[in-house]
């Protein structure tokens, strides 16, 4: 079998031959080149006297620099050159201000360096507010001379005034006036009035619980993206779960793509099932499914997903 695979007949053995011989012959030339075209030689003759005069006639002039100075009576010295005013060195121009309001061009008349107003300005984008004048002091690059300049003209409290009484039972009174939300049949609008939700998360939730046919246990909640447990633990106390209005699918009647479109199956599962169904017959029960090796896996999808059947 080798000797077959091996075998020319006499024309590929003339090309193989010639082939071989071209293979040589451009071996040859590139080893040859080098020896048969000659390397251009520059003359850097001329280059080097030039270079050797200028640096003589540098240090001629150098020689002449210091005799002349050396004939007033003083030694010539470098001095560096002043540098302009940066802008961190500007001069404080308090008058009163709010910096919670300030503009551009009001913090830059204060005299603050731009390094300093754009930490303010990115400061209060991002939702941060100064409260008291103090406040302002712990702003990024604003030296502690600038701020005692500036103190007296900012027009924010020296302090936070202590919270009565009242004013903590009207806080706890409005903590209380959060209505209670059935997470199987609120929308996305109810879930906006809990605390630490925002439309983004409400849709979200909504949306989730539209694909899974209803919530049976508080805890699917961790299973929405972004959702963490300390908003999850801020919301719980007003929730509330009715487990009667959970969408089942039938197993005995839906196909694989319908059935995979279930967030707790993937194309296997649906797939198994389909499979099984038309080879077996109908399901006579629900738990049948555990027969099946793809619901055997690590994640507990058959337990997941038990809720959410039907025949």
């Amino acid at each position: 079998m080798l000797k077959d695979f091996l075998y020319h007949n006499s024309t590929e053995r003339k090309a193989s031959m010639l082939l071989m011989l071209l293979v040589f012959v451009l071996i040859a030339l590139c080893w040859c080149i080098p020896y048969l075209v000659p390397t251009p030689k520059y003359d850097y003759s001329q280059f080097k006297k030039e270079a050797a005069a200028f640096a003589e006639g540098l240090h001629e002039a150098e020689k002449s620099d210091d005799a002349s100075n050396s004939e007033y009576g003083y030694s010539a010295k470098k001095y560096p050159k002043k540098e302009k005013k940066s802008d961190n060195q500007r001069e404080i121009n308090p008058f009163p201000f709010d910096p919670n309001n300030a503009d551009l061009n009001t913090l830059l008349e204060l005299g603050l360096s731009e390094k300093t107003v754009k930490g303010i300005l990115n400061y209060r984008e991002k939702g941060g507010v100064f409260k008291i004048k103090s406040d302002f002091s712990k702003v990024y690059s604003l030296k502690e001379e600038d701020f005692e300049a500036l103190e007296e003209f900012i027009q924010l409290p020296d302090s936070l005034e202590k919270k009565s009484f009242g004013d903590k039972k009207t806080t706890e009174r409005k903590k209380t006036d959060i209505p209670t939300v059935n997470v199987n049949s609120a929308s996305a609008e109810d879930f906006d009035k809990l605390p630490g939700i925002g439309p983004s998360f409400a849709e979200r939730i909504v949306k989730y619980r539209d694909g899974l046919g209803g919530f049976v246990d508080l805890a699917q909640l961790e299973e929405i993206y972004g959702l963490n447990d300390s908003i999850i633990t801020k919301i719980s106390p007003y929730l509330s779960i009715s487990s009667g209005s959970i969408k089942k699918i039938n197993i005995n009647k839906l196909g694989a793509e319908e059935l995979k479109s279930h967030p707790y199956l993937r194309w296997r599962h649906a797939n198994a099932i389909v499979k099984y169904r038309e080879k077996n017959g109908p399901y006579k029960s629900v738990e049948m499914l555990r027969t099946l090796h793809e619901f055997n896996d690590s994640e507990g999808t058959y337990w997941k997903i038990k809720p959410y059947l039907s025949l």
